[in-house]
């Protein structure tokens, strides 16, 4: 007896011992804390590109894809969703419960009995169990609302990791324009420093050349300040290139999951092609994006996840029957039988948790309508984003458009002045190196331009939710949404016959009177006037 009570202490000991051990205070959390810390810089420090190696924007989008650390976050969870389902789909299998149990009296079980009529005992104490017995069993259970609810949680599991798909394809898509954003940042500085820098370097005398023409008084004071005001001023917007070229070489180095204090060189050739950017119509667009964004795929899901709970509160208003087969031997040398079978069948309901799988029936129900309404949503918002990015890129364009011309413009007159100079002689050397500058600040512009528009074109693309807009692309959406439509012709007929019937019942508005009616003539002739008279060019009208 002492030894098992030492060995139940001992047990509870040892118990304690794991669950206290499992706890942490404020100390072993900083301590953790900071041994991630110097893990994850050291280990941030090991990621670098090849020495010496010129990225192009290909070679950027692919390590970042491949090494960027929040895509990998989603890499994960779509694994975890996939074990998960994994799970659910083995919370099917029925029930095996194996079973041995030993049993060891310190004395027989022995028992007597008393006559209910008459007096006195029917017979001595007797007994019918050893006192050491071995009991072995093995059943296997099968329960149908267990079954139904695995199989619908299955369902579920399986929607959920769809999502977890959808989630990482958008987030692989939302880095991908940012590594486009960063790269043409990078690029742009880093062809604007080249310029800078040559050009700061052919411009070194300039202020000796204007304290020189001062003294002599070949220029006026005035004048003198002025031309150095200008230089300075320009100078400064110059050199903001190159203090800007570290912080955009960070931000791209982060989203390609590299050592963002290491170096980062760019290829530049992108900058020295202008794309021809075209796309389909903007109807079309607005379709592809309602086909393609990942956003009404996982709303789609939700909603399906939320029909599949009704079907599991049905299945709970469904009586729990319970399926069993067993095998039991016992080694209880005073039973007749030794081992035999057994099979059985129960069924149990709970009247009581009707009204709450009802309720929960309508409350799911109505989270369905909700995410209907959320997909609805959702989809007028997207095709607001393409209309938006469709008229920012439109916008671009006729911005680069016009950089490109004032640009060529300096140029030519930068060489007609280099020109004029060598020959007569009649222009200073102030005057042509401000003339330079001018003309260094017009091509970056317009590279910041030509940048952006890249950028707006990959903005469009992410707001269509594609890598890519070609003819055999565009024809297979095509094919797509129209056979959408005719699986769907019988409920946008009733969606139109629905609408004309609304506008049949509308009331006829009375017509206004007096001024109210000049005013009301005025504000229609104002709207329905062409966009090209509002002072909105051509090709923007076009694509509004």
């Amino acid at each position: 007896m002492r030894k098992m009570f030492s060995a139940a202490v001992l047990t509870v000991a040892a118990v304690s011992a794991v669950l206290l051990g499992g706890c942490k205070s404020e100390e072993d959390f900083r301590n953790e804390r900071a041994e991630n810390a110097m893990k994850h810089f050291e280990t941030s420090r090991f990621k670098q590109p090849a020495d010496g190696k010129v990225l192009s924007l290909r070679d950027c989008i692919e390590l970042a894809q491949k090494n960027n650390l929040e895509l990998k976050v989603r890499q994960l969870e779509e694994q975890v969703a996939r074990e998960q389902k994994t799970a659910e789909m083995l919370g099917m299998l029925p029930e095996l419960n194996i079973k041995n149990s030993f049993t060891a009296r310190s004395n027989t079980a022995a028992s007597s009995s008393k006559k209910l009529e008459g007096s006195g005992m029917t017979y001595g104490y007797s007994t019918s169990t050893d006192r050491n017995v071995n009991v072995f069993s093995t059943e296997l259970a099968l329960s149908t609302l267990d079954f139904g609810l695995a199989f619908f949680n299955t369902v579920q599991a399986n929607d959920r990791e769809l999502m977890r798909q959808q989630r990482l394809r958008r987030t692989s898509q939302n880095l991908t324009l940012d590594v486009v954003k960063s790269y043409f940042r990078v690029a742009a500085a880093q062809r604007a420093i080249g310029i800078t820098r040559k050009l700061l370097a052919d411009c070194r005398g300039r202020y000796e050349l204007i304290e020189k023409l001062s003294k002599s008084r070949a220029i006026t004071p005035f004048r003198a300040f002025d031309e150095t005001r200008q230089f300075v001023d320009m100078e400064k917007r110059l050199t903001n290139y190159i203090r800007s070229y570290e912080n955009s070489c960070v931000e791209l180095r982060a989203l390609l999951g590299l050592d963002p204090s290491g170096q980062i060189r760019l290829d530049e050739s992108v900058l020295d092609t202008v794309p021809r950017l075209e796309f389909p119509d903007l109807a079309l667009m607005e379709q592809i994006a309602l086909l393609e964004r990942p956003e009404l795929y996982e709303t789609d899901m939700r909603k399906h996840i939320n029909v599949t709970d009704c079907r599991k509160e049905l299945v709970k208003m469904l009586p729990n029957a319970r399926i069993f087969i067993d095998f039991t031997n016992d080694n209880n040398s005073y039973l007749y039988h030794a081992s035999w079978y057994g099979i059985g069948i129960t069924a149990a309901y709970n009247l009581l948790k009707l009204p709450q799988h009802i309720a929960s029936y309508m409350a799911y129900d109505s989270m369905a309508d909700v995410e209907e309404a959320k997909a609805y949503s959702m989809g007028v918002g997207i095709m607001a984003q393409v209309r938006i990015s469709h008229a920012d890129l439109l916008s671009v364009k006729e911005r680069f458009a016009i950089d490109d011309r004032v640009c060529k413009t300096y140029r030519k007159n930068l060489q007609w002045a280099l020109a004029n100079s060598k020959t007569t002689g009649e222009l200073s050397q102030l005057e042509l190196d401000h003339i330079r500058l001018e003309t260094a600040e017009k091509e970056i512009a317009r590279i910041v331009s030509l940048g952006n528009m890249y950028v707006a074109y990959f903005q469009v693309l992410n707001t269509l939710g594609v890598s890519k807009i070609d003819a055999d692309s565009i024809d297979a959406l095509k094919s797509e949404l129209e056979a959408a439509r005719l699986r769907a012709e019988g409920e946008l007929l009733k969606a139109e016959t629905a609408y004309n019937k609304k506008l049949t019942e509308r009331p006829a508005e009375k017509p206004a009177a007096g001024g109210e009616a000049v005013k009301a003539k005025a504000d229609f002739d104002l709207v329905n006037q062409p966009l090209t008279t509002l002072g909105v060019s051509d090709g923007l009208a076009s694509g509004i």
